[in-house]
């Protein structure tokens, strides 16, 4: 059984697994699926989609009068009866929304063609999130609980400079989230996250200096379960800063921290020739420099040019770039302008630069700039994946993985819309669902896969394979 997208006339599908999951915008569902053998096919469209000569032609083709289809419609009313013209002659069941309730969720399961529909609706304001500060700078502490008096939905609940104290403050106050400092006397931030991972998780955002010193000490408090880090901050910026801490802090407490720790399966060895023209362009945030090493550690030694921008800050995408290369059978480097984009190579974007590929004739190189913020990001998914749709002329593959926010969701569609195929992390394998999630919304991602199949998904794709 497969979920499958009707785009361009034909249908592209993937194996979906258990369940499928729909994110419904507007947009209608339906499934066609025959109890006899098993077999059929579930789809989202939007309006467009369904004035389509060529979608009306492809949708006859896999569900045809005769076809013994049950069929399953889910959307707004004026969808379901522009499809039930469409479906004329055919029995079919169907369930319309009201335009009040703006997006529901879908749960296919395709062994057994059944729908299930979850309206998704706003979720009523929460209690305050509750904040244990680590760190053994009085002058940082305060600052902290400064920072967090300015949100009414955020409360301190403890405050300490012992490293010693904490798991005994956690058991006693149950902190949504912890702030706690890289360093410090006694027992140091990493090895303290480790103690709490271990007896009380608990969502950490790691607080550190920014230097380049730290690189190696945050990203190594990351594969260890935290969520985050946020710089310390001084008085003279706190204006600034209070915004992105706040927010950072608030995202934490919500995080999926038991996806901190996903080992992905060993990888089958490859032995098909894959296809080392095609480009893959990678967009990930909150979460990404996990996710990333799970699948870059999983793929073969001979790949095609990779490109990612990953939301870093400058002094720890270069410690990022060289620990990946350390695990990988294959050249990973922190992107430089004019650097070639070859079969080989991973190309991570400095923090705090945008990067874009550039080709002329067959040569592809990189182009390093430092123009505003898009998305409120630097560097941007979005400016990647448009320099990829306006530049590659070889195929393209997109994949936008865990992170806040939606960078990456509206290039991902122009990929898919340019002929790239499109792949989003699913939702239970994220530390924070919202990149995928606003692609998913959008109709950018071809598949929805989870990240330790990832890697073997995109050698089944660059083998001429059907992916599965």
């Amino acid at each position: 059984m497969a979920e499958s997208f009707v785009k361009a006339g034909q249908i592209v599908s993937n194996d979906s697994g258990e369940v499928c999951f729909f994110h419904l915008k507007g947009t209608v569902f339906i499934s066609a699926f025959d109890a006899n053998s098993s077999q059929g096919w579930a789809a989202h469209f939007s309006e467009s989609d369904l004035l389509s000569r060529t979608f009306i032609e492809t949708l006859k083709k896999f569900s045809p009068p005769e076809a013994k289809h049950e069929i399953k419609v889910v959307g707004p009313d004026k969808l379901c009866q522009m499809l039930a013209r469409l479906l004329e002659g055919q029995r079919y069941q169907a369930a319309k929304i009201s335009p009040r309730e703006n997006e529901v969720q879908l749960l296919f399961y395709p062994k057994a063609g059944r729908v299930r529909v979850e309206k998704e609706v706003a979720p009523e304001k929460s209690a305050r999130v509750r904040v244990l500060i680590v760190d053994d700078s009085k002058t940082i502490r305060d600052l902290l609980e400064k920072v967090f008096s300015h949100d009414p939905g955020v409360e301190v609940v403890g405050v300490t400079g012992q490293p010693l104290e904490v798991l005994g403050l956690i058991q006693k106050l149950k902190p949504d989230v912890i702030t706690m400092d890289i360093h410090m006397p006694d027992m140091d931030g990493v090895t303290l996250l480790k103690e709490v991972m271990k007896k009380h998780p608990t969502p950490t955002v790691m607080i550190t200096s920014a230097t380049i010193e730290d690189g190696p000490a945050v990203l190594t408090a990351l594969e260890c379960g935290a969520v985050d880090y946020i710089h310390k901050p001084s008085f003279s910026e706190l204006n600034s800063v209070i915004p992105v801490i706040i927010e950072k802090v608030k995202m934490a407490a919500s995080a999926n921290i038991a996806k901190k720790t996903v080992a992905a399966p060993a990888l089958k060895p490859v032995t098909q020739k894959l296809d080392l023209n095609t480009l893959i362009a990678i967009g990930s945030s909150t979460g990404g420099t996990e996710a990333l090493r799970v699948l870059l550690t999983q793929l073969p030694k001979d790949i095609p040019p990779i490109v990612i921008v990953q939301h870093i800050p400058p002094v720890f995408s270069l410690a990022f770039a060289k620990r990946m290369d350390a695990l990988c059978p294959f050249e990973v480097k922190e992107a430089e302008h004019n650097d070639e984009v070859k079969p080989g190579r991973v190309l991570i974007a400095p923090g705090g630069k945008h990067m874009e590929i550039k080709t002329r004739g067959t040569d592809c190189r990189i182009a390093i700039h430092d123009a505003a913020p898009v998305n409120r990001f630097k560097p941007s998914v979005d400016v990647l994946f448009d320099s990829v749709v306006a530049q590659c002329k070889v195929p393209m593959i997109g994949v936008i993985l865990t992170g806040m926010g939606s960078d990456g969701a509206r290039g991902l569609l122009k990929m898919r819309q340019a002929g790239a195929h499109t792949i989003a992390q699913s939702e239970k394998t994220c530390v924070v669902y919202g990149m995928p999630r606003e692609a998913v919304a959008r109709g950018a991602a071809m598949d929805v896969v989870d990240l330790e199949r990832i890697p073997e998904h995109l050698v089944k794709l660059l083998s001429g394979k059907r992916a599965a």
